[in-house]
């Protein structure tokens, strides 16, 4: 079970982190970010893909075409699982 109050304090980190930085290229904040505790799943030209497992939260960053960031998406995983199930009536 994740410690609730570390999960927020991780995640205001990481925004202040992404939103004082934004509009400047990923480069500048992947090592703040790696010693948050996110470790890189997956990357591409256009967006990178991290996760904090101990406070179990992910984060996506999308990037411009010089590499800077453009837009983010921080969630639990509660809550990315959420939005990735199937709708049922």
């Amino acid at each position: 079970m994740v410690n609730k109050g570390h999960q927020l304090r991780t995640r205001r980190k990481t925004e202040r982190l992404i939103t004082g930085n934004c509009n400047l290229p990923l480069h500048r904040i992947e090592k703040d970010l790696g010693d948050f505790g996110f470790t890189q799943l997956g990357a591409d030209q256009v967006a990178i893909a991290m996760e904090h497992r101990p406070h179990e939260l992910y984060l996506e960053i999308l990037l411009d075409e010089n590499r800077c960031i453009h837009s983010y998406l921080l969630v639990t995983f509660e809550e990315k699982n959420k939005k990735q199930r199937k709708f049922r009536w």
